[in-house]
């Protein structure tokens, strides 16, 4: 049975069903059969040792498949970025709609985010705008944490990234995932915090915390709750 051959399907209440592929991979690093649901990715990871016969994997797999149903219970339902859907951006809740003889790209109009061109190009263009909007909150905060502790960063981008929500490099350059924008404010800037909070402390010892703590006015508890609890939603939105 070959990688792309296996995959497991959800069934939505609203009839709609949405398939979750599994990828097997041999790994000289493995001592044993491992599924890991990566449920960012919507994707199913097994990894086995070398000397482990596929077939063996693949029946791994198959003992544990009620274990790995139960884990994408928690796979969100999908929104898709489309004509006429509805997405909380920075705390505001706003309507797509596509006007295909505009010329003013995209923009933001009371309620509802504008779409130039094309449908074809809707998504790609609205989540383009999304992230050029995020690079300028993440920037704007980035600097009024930093002028709190007198530290200086180089550079702010924004990633797609699925396994941290931000990072912050020894060369001050700290980047963060776009999908923040679809959290609430004050979540996204406890991750900006915390991460402004490395430019001083590139670890997680006790004096970073009190950093954090001591320039992000918010429940640093409630924050990482809310990821914790929420996080896996903010991938939902494609």
């Amino acid at each position: 049975m070959k990688a792309y051959e296996y995959s497991f399907v959800i069934k939505r209440g609203d009839g709609t069903s949405e398939v979750i592929p599994v990828e097997f991979e041999r790994s000289i690093r493995s001592k044993s059969i491992k599924i890991t649901p990566q449920l960012q990715k919507k994707v199913i990871r097994v990894t086995y040792p070398v000397y482990v016969l596929h077939s063996r994997a693949v029946a791994f797999l198959e003992k544990q498949k009620n274990w790995v149903a139960k884990q994408l219970e928690k796979v969100p339902e999908k929104v898709e970025i489309k004509d006429g859907a509805k997405i909380t951006f920075l705390e505001h809740e706003y309507t797509i709609s596509n006007i295909p003889n505009a010329r003013r790209g995209v923009w933001f109009e009371e309620n509802y985010i504008f779409v130039s061109g094309d449908p074809e190009f809707l998504n790609r263009r609205v989540k383009d705008f999304l992230k050029v909007e995020m690079k300028k909150y993440f920037t704007e905060k980035t600097r009024f944490y930093a002028k709190k502790i007198g530290k200086k960063f180089n550079n702010v981008s924004v990633k797609d990234t699925v396994s941290r929500w931000g990072s912050c490099a020894s060369n001050g350059n700290i980047s963060y995932s776009w999908r923040l924008g679809f959290a609430p404010i004050f979540v996204i800037d406890y991750i900006v915090a915390h991460e402004v909070a490395h430019l001083e402390e590139l670890n997680h010892s006790y004096k970073f915390w009190r950093v954090v703590k001591d320039i992000y006015s918010g429940d640093v508890d409630e924050a990482q709750k809310w990821l914790s609890r929420n996080g896996l939603s903010l991938y939902s939105v494609d």
